[in-house]
């Protein structure tokens, strides 16, 4: 099984509670983490995270990106020498333009990535500094620069940044009250999959609403087009 999660609404968590911005957005990561042990209570082999657009690159206020980008940096290190990633072999994925964060952070991507690379048992995927659209467009230009003749939609498939990934069965966004969007979140992937739009601010959706969502989603009948 494939999840994946649009952590939506650390900034307002925090306005809510009158505290700073860096507050809420170290409650959306330590809630990641617990979300992160109860995926693997659940049997699902393959998380994804949406934490940091390219639009939130550009946008976001210059401090508030140094301390988010810093604390990725960080913790994605201490993540990848975890007891958690290594006793349950985990392997972690980057997607997204990673060459457009400071040094501190593509070092600390790095590390992961090689530290955990030959584990196959449960697969963490971070999508940072990512937009499906650009997505899209790499995988069209790697098969341009290759020479690409024929093709179709496994050609594609496989010069995508998910390549080596299946689409996702759901996606789950928190932070939604009317809204309902994808933001550009894994667009060629998200053909058939199951959406939960929830008001539930990130560092809020805890364990025990993931494991219920869940739980729907395998109450569901997916027909896929039949």
């Amino acid at each position: 099984m494939h999840i994946a999660i649009i952590a939506d609404g650390n900034r307002r968590w925090a306005k809510k509670k009158g505290k700073k911005v860096s507050h809420g957005h170290d409650a959306g990561i330590k809630n990641a983490e617990k979300l992160i042990h109860k995926a693997k209570e659940l049997k699902i082999k393959y998380l994804t995270f949406y934490f940091f657009s390219t639009e939130n690159l550009k946008m976001r206020p210059k401090g508030e990106k140094n301390y988010l980008i810093k604390k990725i940096a960080e913790e994605v290190v201490k993540m990848a020498d975890s007891d958690n990633i290594m006793k349950n072999e985990v392997r972690m994925n980057f997607f997204g333009h990673i060459n457009r964060l400071p040094k501190n952070a593509r070092e600390g991507i790095a590390y992961a990535e090689k530290k955990t690379k030959k584990f196959k048992k449960y697969f963490l995927n971070m999508c940072i500094v990512y937009d499906g659209r650009d997505e899209i467009v790499d995988a069209v230009k790697q098969m341009i620069k290759k020479g690409v003749k024929k093709i179709d939609r496994k050609t594609i498939k496989k010069h995508l940044y998910t390549k080596d990934i299946p689409p996702p069965d759901m996606i789950i966004r928190t932070g939604m009250k009317k809204e309902r969007r994808l933001s550009g979140f894994l667009l060629w992937d998200s053909a058939y999959s199951e959406f939960h739009f929830t008001s539930t601010l990130f560092p809020d959706f805890k364990p025990g609403k993931f494991a219920k969502v869940i739980k729907n989603l395998n109450e569901r009948e997916r027909r896929y087009g039949k």
